[in-house]
């Protein structure tokens, strides 16, 4: 498997040599779109840690017969021996999926359905389950969650009902690596990396600044939290320790833990009288800040986030494969195997900026809401009739985010579109962290694993 596919990607090299540049496709080539990769967050869903009133959040969860209605045509694809559960998994009626997030996502799979329609499905090959593949992490407000886009992407058709195979969804062991935070980490020097990178200086500072906000909303929320809330734990460089959870009563909430309770709060208006929206988007913007803070280092970036970030180029590299091969097919009967048109991943808002931070994407303006989807497009060059090149484009919620890592060879401005060939590449780029003091390496990025080296 590796062999072939160091050979796919030599054979991507040596046809992008025939590209008259490595920024931008040739003006009088045409682009053909062949595969769209779309990675989105969940819809609205319930905090995650738990409130003291159950009832309430209870009437924001959709009826058992809407989520029997959605699930209808799909099957899960689960590991026999389980997935491990995260600790932003939720209990009871947190941390999940909302009437209101159905109803984002079967929209969504309207909208997706819209900008598919002639351009990556046609009349030759139409939206059919067998040309798209679903993956979830295994979290039910995910899995809800594309089981509602699926229904606004297939026009509330009931699948089965239509005679139509059922569609997939495979939670195999995504957990562990979908979500850049997973519990237990990919790598177990991870969570040193993490608690590494929270002690530079810059970021101890703002901690400080913000110490005030963090007591004082925690404060203001605690007639609201129940039972366990304190005890909740995730979140890129917020792990708590069993110290933490001892220590409970004399620390604040986890940032992401403000921001996730606030958002729903403040969206149903049930803030605390003695918080303002501008709080609510004062700690917002310190999560998002920290998040890419902590995940646009790429030691990091990699460490959480390079398998599924290679996947996704693997999957890109193995649909170019098949359409040659077809090409090269002489009878029919040895290309009934086709790599899917559309993939589609259900995952989380930390899931969307790990790959931005990996992809070294443009960073975008506000932090993902319930909803928000990165796509990749995998678009063919063609001149003459021939195949010289494959691109890759990305977006987020349809507005294009530049590649920061290549620049246009005549404006020096970061490229919309990358050769699928050097995306590959700079995936595999590997990374070091030195002491700043002694100059000693302490961490590494090399073939696809994280190493701490030594000790500071």
């Amino acid at each position: 498997m590796v062999k072939a596919s160091l050979l796919l990607r030599a054979c991507l090299l040596i046809a992008s040599s025939y590209a008259s540049s490595f920024s931008k496709p040739n003006p009088n080539s045409k682009l053909r779109l062949q595969q769209v990769l779309v990675v989105h967050r969940h819809g609205d869903r319930s905090p995650i840690t738990p409130l003291k009133d159950e009832d309430f959040w209870q009437t924001q969860l959709p009826q058992s017969h809407v989520l029997e209605g959605i699930a209808k045509g799909t099957t899960l694809i689960r590991p026999p021996e389980g997935n491990p559960k995260h600790g932003a998994h939720g209990r009871g009626p947190f941390g999940q999926l909302t009437m209101m997030g159905v109803l984002q996502m079967a929209s969504l799979g309207e909208r997706l359905r819209e900008e598919f329609t002639g351009t990556l499905f046609t009349d030759e090959k139409p939206l059919h389950p067998n040309r798209i593949r679903i993956m979830s992490t295994d979290f039910p407000r995910t899995i809800q969650s594309v089981q509602a886009l699926l229904t606004g992407l297939f026009e509330g058709a009931q699948l089965e009902n239509d005679g139509l195979p059922a569609i997939e969804i495979d939670v195999r062991r995504t957990n562990s690596y979908l979500i850049p935070d997973p519990q237990p980490r990919q790598y177990p020097t991870q969570l040193v990396l993490e608690s590494h990178l929270a002690k530079r200086p810059h970021l101890v500072e703002k901690e400080k600044e913000l110490n005030e906000l963090a007591h004082r909303v925690t404060d203001a929320l605690q007639e609201h939290l129940g039972d366990g809330a304190m005890g909740v734990s995730f979140g890129i460089g917020e792990e708590k320790s069993q110290d933490d959870v001892k220590k409970k009563q004399k620390r604040p909430l986890a940032w992401a833990q403000l921001a996730e309770i606030l958002i729903c709060l403040h969206s149903r208006d049930l803030l605390p009288p003695t918080l303002s929206k501008e709080d609510v988007e004062e700690v917002n913007k310190h999560v998002a800040w920290r998040w890419f803070e902590n995940l646009s280092h790429p030691v990091l970036a990699k460490s959480a986030m390079w398998k599924f970030a290679n996947k996704l180029v693997e999957d890109m590299e193995q649909k170019v494969a098949c359409v040659q091969k077809r090409t090269e097919c002489i009878e029919e009967e040895e290309c009934d195997i086709e790599e899917p048109l559309l993939c589609i991943y259900s995952a989380h808002d930390s899931t969307l900026i790990g790959l931005l931070c990996v992809l070294q994407l443009e960073q975008p303006e506000t932090w993902p809401e319930y909803g928000s989807y990165l796509k990749a497009e995998l678009i063919q060059e063609d001149v003459d009739g021939k195949s010289v090149q494959h691109w890759v484009r990305f977006s987020l919620n349809g507005q294009i985010l530049r590649s920061t890592w290549m620049r246009d060879d005549e404006s020096n401005e970061p490229v919309e579109m990358v050769p699928l060939s050097k995306l590959s590449e700079m995936i595999h780029d590997e990374h070091d962290i030195y002491c700043e003091q002694t100059g000693t390496k302490l961490f590494t990025w090399k073939n696809g694993a994280l190493v701490h080296t030594t000790s500071q």
